[in-house]
């Protein structure tokens, strides 16, 4: 039982790495502290590379432009359905103690940042 318990510490660090890797990497992007590899940017290595219309141009920013709003709201959700897993896992295993239990999981192991503290006490 202890090594199983070790192994499931294992991977919930790296998963806690990965999520950390990609929230970093995900605001580097959207505060444009990381950029597309170059001199230039990936637009202007496009149009100088390729040559493109001033209407070719204007598309593709505005393609882009949609597709930056579409990923922010695909992490928005992300994060979101991330918070619903931990909060669910958080009340499935508070359901299986007893009330003395309870009473105390309640004081040592609080639910997450950002949680409706005053749910508990009935069930969803």
């Amino acid at each position: 039982m202890g090594n199983s318990l070790k192994w499931s510490g294992i991977a919930l660090a790296v998963v806690a790495g990965l999520l950390i890797g990609f929230a970093l990497s995900t605001v580097a992007y959207r505060d444009r502290l990381l950029g597309v590899p170059g001199p230039h940017g990936f637009i202007e290595r496009l149009d100088h590379e390729l040559k493109l219309s001033p209407d070719q141009l204007h598309q593709i920013e505005t393609l882009l432009r949609d597709t930056r709003v579409k990923m922010d709201q695909l992490h928005t959700d992300f994060r979101r359905q991330h918070q619903q897993i931990i909060f669910q896992t958080h009340d499935q295993i508070r359901a299986l103690l007893t009330p003395d239990q309870q009473q105390k999981f309640d004081r040592e192991f609080t639910p997450p940042i950002g949680r409706d503290h005053d749910h508990h006490g009935h069930d969803d």
